[in-house]
């Protein structure tokens, strides 16, 4: 596969998503604004309530909008813009341009449903296949997702098979249909450290060998250093740090990127030295003026707790920091 084009298959632009919780407005997204090109692969990185999922949601129009109110100047994936789609429009984007792997298998998948009839339920629909067209590449499917003896495994419901086991079937599910982009919300979460190291190598190499665009959203730095070339890390709803993995991970700008890394479970520190990040993450119903990472970071100066600090780029890197740890020196 070569690396990823110049044509962007998902564009945001200053996307906000507000949820009401007793009367409150809770602003789960705010101001966001990333770029995924052709066959990219990004890892979107934060704690729980980060927002990375809820944006990511938000592309597919997955909330449920009665409770969600998203606003963006750009919302568009594969060139069409997502937030004036119809139900029509939206069945013609979710599938053959983009899929979503979910993080609970168990809640995706529908328990009335065999698992051949919910992966071909979408090849019937958007291919026109017949229902034994549609078995057959259901079975083709679960056998290059590593599912033992696919054609038994077609006829069962989601109860008869293993964590993993489901989780391979909303990868097939998420990939019967080609998509140009896949967005895998922490698929490996739920599960034993062998099955996601499985997990990790299946999607990587379908995502390589299709050569599709992907985002991989978790709270696991150390997984994304296997997985992705570019990291975008979230905090209280913003984008605090987004740059090459490599760079990051060398050299990370923003001390919460830093307290990531500080806390992460990694083969050359010493479970005893990881430090982990003191504080709570920021209550989404809250509306800071100020940085909202300044109450947990050893950096922070009256300025931080006054102002809030400006997505500004520096070369490859885009970060919100007025006190950017420093690059080491060559």
């Amino acid at each position: 596969m070569t690396g990823p084009s110049a044509t962007p298959i998902l564009e945001i632009e200053n996307l906000s998503v507000t949820f009401q919780r007793g009367g409150r407005p809770v602003r789960a997204v705010r101001d966001v604004s990333l770029r995924l090109l052709t066959g990219e692969v990004v890892g979107l990185v934060g704690e729980s309530g980060s927002g990375k999922s809820v944006a990511m949601m938000s592309a597919m129009r997955l909330l449920d909008e009665r409770r969600a109110v998203i606003a963006a100047r750009r919302l568009d994936v594969d060139g069409r813009p997502v937030t004036g789609l119809d139900r029509r429009g939206l069945e013609a984007l979710r599938g053959p341009v983009v899929s979503y792997i979910f993080q609970d298998p168990a809640t995706a998948l529908n328990p009335l449903l065999t698992i051949g009839r919910q992966i071909g339920e979408g090849l019937r629909r958007h291919r026109g296949l017949s229902r034994e067209a549609a078995r057959r590449i259901a079975i083709d499917l679960l056998e290059r997702v590593g599912v033992p003896a696919p054609e038994r495994r077609v006829r069962q419901f989601p109860h008869q098979l293993s964590g993993g086991m489901r989780q391979r079937v909303m990868i097939a599910m998420a990939l019967s249909l080609t998509p140009k982009l896949l967005i895998a919300d922490e698929p490996t979460t739920a599960l034993d450290v062998t099955v996601q190291a499985e997990i990790v190598r299946l999607v990587q190499t379908i995502q390589r060998d299709e050569g599709m665009a992907m985002v991989w959203v978790t709270h696991d730095l150390a997984l994304l250093a296997r997985i992705a070339r570019r990291i975008v890390v979230m905090y209280g709803g913003r984008i605090v740090e987004d740059a090459p993995a490599d760079r990051l991970y060398a050299a990370p700008a923003h001390p919460y990127t830093a307290g990531l890394l500080a806390s992460t479970s990694r083969l050359d520190i010493a479970f005893a030295d990881q430090q982990p990040i003191p504080g709570s993450p920021p209550d989404p119903a809250s509306d800071p003026q100020a940085c909202a990472f300044a109450p947990r970071c050893f950096r922070a100066s009256d300025r931080c707790r006054a102002e809030r600090p400006a997505l500004e780029t520096r070369a490859d890197r885009r970060f919100a920091c007025f006190h950017p740890l420093p690059e080491p020196s060559p």
